[in-house]
């Protein structure tokens, strides 16, 4: 009986090697295959798209010479100089196409503008293509001959040159001429490359009224975007302009813990001589300005006395940078006011000076100590806050040479005074001063 009961017990138990996956067995081989099915679905996308980017290189090209077999059925004299961004016909409307022509003029060498006399050679071709779907370009270069060498006797040509603050060509700028007395002489043209147009075959003896222009730049003088280009047979005409990306700059104060409030008054000049005192404000950019890398001078205050030149200091120079908005930290003198309530508005107001403004201006509210710091210009000042008014013992003015800066304190009779020291512009403590011009 026992011998039947091992035999059925042996028959309920698995044998060895006949046992099932276990758990941590089949988490496994999940694992690996999704290992494997990742890495293969990664090698095909690659592939894919390394297929569909080739294809559109592939187009891009071919883009590319449809367009320069476009212009050469077109002719050399039907081309339009300078630059263009119409595409040949059939061309997809996902790709950009820019073409760059210009005349090669005789005694050229490098630029168009190099030309030394009326007369043209060829027309020389860059033509660039993009996708979206490809990074960089596809391009080709070639020159266009004229069908017959096309007479320049009795005729004029011009060669306009765009160039920025730094002498570098400007390309896409628009170029506008008006020749009411010869119509064929008007043109709209927008510059290749090399920031420059070459215009033979004009009608002389006459005038060209040109004008230029490019979002966001800005010419060197105020009339710089125009001018009168006179026509005489047999001569190349080269106007030349100054054209840049237009430069701004806003205003701050130079001391974090001393802020210069937003609408206080700021004088600055263009770093000429001779040049025309502009008036700003702090919190105001001023905008479309030429970057020039001489700089430009600014300070804090309207007021006759808030000139640091008054005080035989220098003005603060900054320098424009061509496309940008820098940030000018102007140089102010440290106020402390105590004695306020907390949470208590104040206002100042300059007195005394000339040739300024003289309305109060808000500058903050004190803190919970009834503290309130703020950075101000040269010259002689009161404060305001509820019914009291206080003002200085004498007029803000620069430290002397190679002293520290000190920080004026004013009190106020309004709440108690804030017994704790407040640290100087320099990190160490100074106690109430009143600096003198």
């Amino acid at each position: 009986m026992a011998e039947k009961r091992r035999e059925r017990t042996s028959c309920l138990s698995p044998r060895a090697g006949e046992g099932g996956f276990t758990l941590v067995e089949v988490l496994a081989a999940v694992f690996i295959f999704a290992v494997i099915s990742t890495a293969t679905f990664t090698i095909i996308v690659t592939a894919l798209k390394t297929v569909h980017q080739n294809n559109e290189r592939v187009l891009a090209a071919n883009v590319a010479r449809s367009q320069v077999e476009y212009l050469r059925l077109l002719g050399a004299a039907n081309i339009t100089p300078g630059l263009s961004t119409t595409p040949p016909p059939g061309t997809r409307p996902d790709f950009v196409v820019e073409t760059s022509a210009q005349w090669v003029g005789l005694g050229q060498a490098a630029s168009a503008c190099d030309a030394a006399t009326p007369g043209q050679a060829y027309v020389r071709v860059h033509v660039e293509v993009t996708s979206p779907d490809v990074d960089g370009s596809s391009s080709i270069d070639t020159v266009i001959a004229p069908d017959a060498a096309a007479s320049t006797v009795g005729t004029a040509a011009a060669a306009i040159s765009v160039k920025d603050a730094s002498g570098d060509p400007v390309s896409g700028v628009t170029v506008t001429s008006v020749d009411t007395a010869h119509p064929a002489n008007s043109f709209i043209l927008v510059t290749g490359d090399d920031g420059c147009l070459f215009i033979p075959q004009l009608t002389a003896p006459s005038s060209l009224n040109v004008t230029i222009s490019k979002t966001g730049y800005v010419s060197s003088s105020p009339t710089g975007t125009t001018a009168t280009v006179p026509l005489d047979q047999d001569n190349l005409a080269k106007p030349s302009f100054q054209y840049a990306p237009a430069a701004g700059i806003t205003f701050v104060g130079s001391l974090a813990d001393f802020p210069l409030v937003s609408g206080m008054p700021v004088k600055w000049q263009v770093n000429e001589t001779g040049a025309t005192l502009h008036t700003g404000a702090v919190g105001t950019a001023v905008t479309d300005q030429w970057p020039t890398v001489t700089g430009f001078t600014a300070w804090p205050g309207d007021c006759d006395d808030a000139d640091p030149q008054v005080y035989s200091s220098s003005r603060q120079a900054f320098d424009f940078i061509p496309g940008s908005e820098v940030s000018a930290a102007l140089t102010v003198r440290p106020v402390r006011l105590r004695g306020l309530p907390a949470d208590t508005p104040v206002t100042v107001k300059h007195v005394g000076g000339s040739g300024c403004t003289t309305s109060a201006i808000p500058i903050g509210r004190s803190n919970d100590k009834g503290i309130l710091r703020v950075g101000l210009p040269n010259g002689d000042w009161t404060f305001t806050a509820l019914t009291e008014t206080q003002g200085l013992e004498a007029p803000l003015a620069p430290p002397a040479a190679g002293a520290e800066e000190p920080i004026t304190v004013v009190n106020f009779t309004l709440a108690n005074l804030d017994a704790s020291p407040s640290p100087s512009p320099s990190g160490s403590v100074s106690p109430s001063a009143v600096p003198s011009p």
